[in-house]
């Protein structure tokens, strides 16, 4: 996997605004913890991040910005906070930038990123502490209740490939818990399993069909007793590999 690839976050309406510098902040972060860039490298591998010193040194000339998995392996080991927000290009790209609460323009909020990951295979559950946070408009997040109902969390497993691919990140909107008629891809927790999967809900026998969007995986009927619905899935974001 190519490390220094750009996460694009990929959410509608994002405007361009100016957000502090990471390349100040991880330098200045560094530097005032005593380590060169080959020291912070060696740390970072312990955590089993394969980055080198060049390419430390392309996060510090601005030339890449680091993955998420990265940056959340930085903010360990210098004791940083950093989240993701992003800054659109003149190309139409958006690209994460770290950042802290305080510099956070109005009119964005942070959505917690959880630790662990929610399963696309045979289930997992994500833990509740706050791994990172991603920044989001207000404007596009008032539809879905605000960030407060709203929690990101990673994709582990291959059930539901091809819309959502191992790694991916995703957003869940605690909120929506209802399945409509034309359904959707939900988190849910079913047989103390926290799986993300499509349902689709069957009138005529008041029964949910939980689905796989990869074929090789079988389909499943359950009583809506049967199981907790966490939340619908509303955007995701991949990193290019």
């Amino acid at each position: 996997m190519i490390e220094n690839n750009i996460y694009l976050l990929c959410y509608q309406s994002v405007k361009t605004y100016k957000i502090m510098n990471f390349v100040d902040k991880l330098k200045n972060a560094r530097n005032n913890s005593g380590l060169t860039q080959s020291e912070l490298s060696e740390k970072l591998q312990t955590l089993g991040r394969k980055v080198s010193a060049q390419q430390i040194s392309s996060w510090e000339r601005g030339d890449y910005f680091p993955s998420h998995r990265n940056l959340s392996a930085i903010s360990e080991i210098l004791s940083l906070d950093l989240d993701y927000s992003a800054e659109k290009s003149e190309s139409g790209q958006i690209h994460p930038v770290a950042h802290s609460e305080s510099d956070l323009p109005d009119e964005f909020s942070l959505v917690e990123k959880r630790k662990g990951a929610i399963s696309a295979g045979p289930g997992l559950r994500p833990d509740n502490d706050v791994d990172f946070r991603l920044a989001f408009r207000n404007d596009w997040l008032e539809q879905f209740g605000g960030a407060q109902q709203l929690f990101v969390v990673r994709v582990e497993g291959d059930s539901m490939v091809p819309t959502l691919q191992e790694s991916d990140t995703v957003l869940i909107n605690k909120n929506a818990n209802t399945i409509g008629a034309g359904g959707g891809i939900f988190a849910i927790n079913w047989n103390n399993m926290v799986l993300v999967k499509r349902l689709q809900m069957n009138p005529q026998t008041n029964e949910i069909i939980i689905k796989s969007d990869n074929p090789n995986y079988d389909s499943m009927v359950v009583k809506p007793h049967e199981i907790q619905i966490e939340g619908k899935v509303i955007w995701y974001g991949r990193e290019l590999r």
